[in-house]
């Protein structure tokens, strides 16, 4: 189990190293608020274009559809994230209420309570019963990384929590769930008048189709190549950083979300940083020593399934 005071050593070894750097790493902790507020919109239009697809051109175009909602929302739940480290702008006030208004509770979220479900993941990274966002490996390893991986999608529960958000999670207040419902009300009440019942209809059964399946087997993906498979010690052995371009990179980490030994490293980085200070950390001799980078999904000896797998751990 990985203990509070491990992960603020490595912490504090990097930013060390960084100042030796000549505070290279500054620049990269500047905010640019127009960029959030950029995706966000694009994010929307993409989710409202499929729905259009689906409900003006026919049910042919569903599986293409289901991709990009649920895509879309990854995306969105990256800037959830980052609302959470206030990344979208420093002031609290302006920052939570960007992600109130636009994000959060579109993906049935509470902007506090994943903020301070995110903070103990960080403090807490990999405590049992400590690490929210702890996926436990088994003592032994399947022989194939795919039944790993199947493991997690036919949890019932994590299933249960991607699908329905903080809607359905133990321990959320009443206050929060009634701003999440009634948030939605509005929302397709307004869609309603403006799009028509047939489009309001076809983006919510959209919605909710997309997070039930393909936005599932994405997520329980993600969360795999973020510590799955790897030794506790501190974040840098922890955690990894996913170094993969290509089309499978934008579809299972959006706004850079796979550059997550980065963002444990240094959490004030913003989204749209995150590749700048992957290359920075990466000539830091603590990340070369131990830090773990994949730069490949499925293939390859040194593809990040391979962790998955019989073998793959000491």
């Amino acid at each position: 189990m990985l203990t509070h005071s491990e992960v603020l050593d490595d912490q504090s070894e990097l930013r060390a190293q960084l100042q030796r750097t000549g505070g290279a790493h500054r620049e990269l902790l500047r905010l640019n608020w127009a960029r959030p507020l950029g995706d966000i919109a694009f994010d929307w239009a993409s989710i409202l274009a499929a729905t259009a697809a689906v409900a003006w051109i026919g049910p042919a175009t569903l599986p293409i559809a289901l991709i990009v909602v649920a895509n879309r929302q990854r995306a969105l739940g990256n800037i959830l994230h980052d609302a959470g480290h206030r990344n979208l702008c420093r002031l609290r006030r302006v920052n939570d209420s960007l992600a109130a208004l636009l994000v959060a509770p579109l993906v049935f979220a509470s902007l506090e309570r994943y903020r301070a479900d995110h903070f103990r993941h960080h403090l807490q990274l990999g405590a049992a019963g400590g690490d929210p966002d702890l996926l436990a490996s088994p003592d032994v390893l399947p022989g194939h990384w795919l039944r790993s991986y199947l493991r997690q999608v036919f949890s019932l529960h994590a299933w249960w929590g991607d699908f329905s958000g903080h809607l359905g999670a133990s321990g959320v207040s009443r206050a929060d769930r009634a701003y999440i419902v009634a948030w939605w009300l509005a929302a397709m009440a307004l869609m309603f008048e403006v799009a028509g019942a047939p489009f309001t209809l076809t983006f919510i059964g959209l919605w909710l189709l997309a997070r039930a399946t393909v936005f599932h087997l994405i997520t329980t993906l993600r969360e795999m190549c973020d510590h799955f498979g790897l030794q506790p010690g501190g974040i840098l052995s922890f955690t990894r950083d996913m170094a993969v371009g290509g089309p499978w990179r934008w579809l299972i980490h959006p706004r850079n979300n796979g550059y997550h030994l980065t963002h444990h490293l240094l959490p004030a980085v913003p989204y749209y940083r995150l590749p700048q200070a992957h290359a920075l950390f990466r000539r830091l001799p603590t990340y070369q020593a131990h830090g773990t980078v994949c730069d490949a999904y499925f293939t390859g000896s040194a593809a990040v399934v391979r962790a998955w797998e019989r073998g793959a751990m000491p």
